[in-house]
């Protein structure tokens, strides 16, 4: 067990019992970087997942190239996690992405030309446009996983892809 989760230990306990009881719906989303180190973390997290669900998260907000492994290397580190889930996060074009951030309003909130205060904004339509076609992009992952189902502890409706270990 890391040190860091060691004083929080009777609190972890507490939560994944709760998770195995129903109480709860333990879902873990993994962000990945593109490297060895970022897949040596699952080797970490697995031993704590009990029945998690587990989602591997490649999300490229830069211009990050996530490297095929080799299906040794590939088959090493998934094979830990069962029924693990890849999900992919579209980079955004990065005027569209710094314009939101120092509008400091939800990606919805952008789209609809709308400060924080909720009054009219002048932000650029055709960076409006990217930010609404990156969004569709990443509710339709969202979709592809059933993402409400399983916030809402429901049966996934559709079968999605899942990452497994290969040979």
């Amino acid at each position: 067990m890391p040190a860091s989760c060691r004083p929080r230990c009777r609190r972890c306990a507490t939560f994944i019992d709760a998770a195995k009881k129903g109480q709860i719906t333990f879902a873990v989303f993994h962000i990945l970087g593109p490297t060895i180190a970022s897949l040596d973390e699952i080797t970490e997290t697995a031993a704590y997942l009990g029945d998690a669900r587990y989602f591997t998260v490649k999300n490229f907000i830069n211009n990050t190239h996530f490297f095929e492994w080799d299906e040794a290397t590939h088959a090493s580190y998934f094979k830990q996690v069962k029924d693990a889930i890849e999900l992919v996060i579209p980079k955004l074009n990065e005027m569209a992405t710094e314009q939101v951030e120092l509008a400091s309003v939800p990606y919805v909130t952008f789209i609809a030309n709308k400060k924080q205060s909720g009054e009219p904004a002048s932000y650029s339509f055709v960076l409006r446009g990217y930010v609404r076609h990156w969004l569709g992009n990443v509710w339709a992952e969202y979709d592809r996983i059933n993402l409400t189902d399983i916030v809402a502890a429901r049966a996934p409706t559709a079968t999605v892809t899942k990452v497994q270990a290969r040979g």
